[in-house]
């Protein structure tokens, strides 16, 4: 098992590099991205401070160093609207955006899974058509169309917050994460409900499941103890990926609910062309769902020792 880390670490360590360096081509190599363009007017003292901790002044090879280093010491240079680090910003946003999609996940999960169950212990019942119908138009809505309906519909509604509103209103966090987190987890949980039924499915028909029901094992310690555990292998790994696509900041949610996560904050700075803030969301999203594929990678060995040989 630790050789198994180390290689899935040392993958992950390579795509962390490959994607940093692209990120970097892409900003750094083709001109200035701190000087003022078109519509964007950079106050000359931030343009030079990014320019200065970013090292412009040397050649493209040194600036990559330089910028590495900054990824490491957190210093991601300072944000055109407010004047402030943008790592500050960062520090804000995050924690936002890890209770949204902490939450979005448990409802996944929770749906999804336990329709999937269902689903395939009760293969052609009226629950599996139920299930497999509701699930295929799930997946065909897109986010954003599940989130205005949403708005329109619970916007201030019950414990729901008023979607938009002022900035001088405070909300509880978990009434303020429910409308986007059920947004993104529907669709979610669509897949999930899909995925746990193919794979239960495929479970139930073999040949240790059928060895145990021959010994006279309840179908609930059948289904509990044997079936689940090899069932979940690939939803682990979808929910694995999603919940670091979800940590990277779920800009078009964030977006239509004005939730305060990274995805929110990327949007606002893609509309305000805010270069230091695009960079910084871009590689913590990279980080995000890199490290999170590595944690599935190692869930996936410790399930399926078969895994660890690959």
């Amino acid at each position: 098992m630790g050789k198994f880390i180390l290689r899935r670490a040392a993958q992950a360590l390579l795509v962390i590099i490959g994607a940093t360096l692209l990120v970097f081509l892409a900003n750094f190599a083709f001109g200035d991205p701190f000087g003022s363009t078109g519509d964007r007017q950079v106050p000359p003292a931030i343009a030079a401070a990014n320019r200065a901790a970013f090292g412009l002044d040397q050649p493209l090879p040194l600036q990559y160093l330089t910028y590495m280093g900054n990824l490491f010491t957190g210093d991601l240079g300072v944000d055109y609207n407010q004047n402030r680090p943008v790592i500050e910003l960062l520090i804000e946003t995050v924690p936002n955006t890890a209770r949204l999609a902490l939450v979005a996940i448990v409802i996944d999960i929770f749906i999804g899974v336990t329709a999937g169950i269902i689903a395939a212990v009760k293969r052609y019942s009226f629950a599996d058509v139920l299930v497999t119908v509701v699930s295929t138009l799930a997946i065909g809505i897109p986010t954003f169309v599940i989130g205005f309906v949403l708005v329109a519909t619970l916007s201030g509604v019950g414990p729901f917050p008023t979607v938009p509103r002022s900035f001088t209103v405070e909300v509880p966090w978990y009434t303020e994460v429910l409308l986007p987190a059920f947004a993104l987890a529907i669709v979610d949980a669509a897949f999930v409900a899909r995925l746990m039924r193919g794979s239960m499915l495929e479970v139930l028909r073999s040949d240790y499941i059928r060895t145990a029901r021959a010994k006279g094992l309840s179908e609930r310690k059948v289904i509990g103890k044997h079936a689940l555990r090899n069932s979940m292998i690939p939803v682990i790994t979808y929910i694995g990926v999603s919940l670091g696509g979800l940590l990277g900041g779920a800009i078009i949610t964030e977006g239509i609910f004005q939730y305060p996560g990274v995805g929110y904050l990327l949007f606002r700075a893609i509309g305000g062309n805010n270069a230091p803030v695009i960079t910084a969301v871009v590689i913590f999203s990279v980080l995000a769902i890199v490290v999170l594929s590595l944690i599935v990678d190692i869930l996936y060995a410790y399930l399926d020792p078969r895994i660890r040989l690959s």
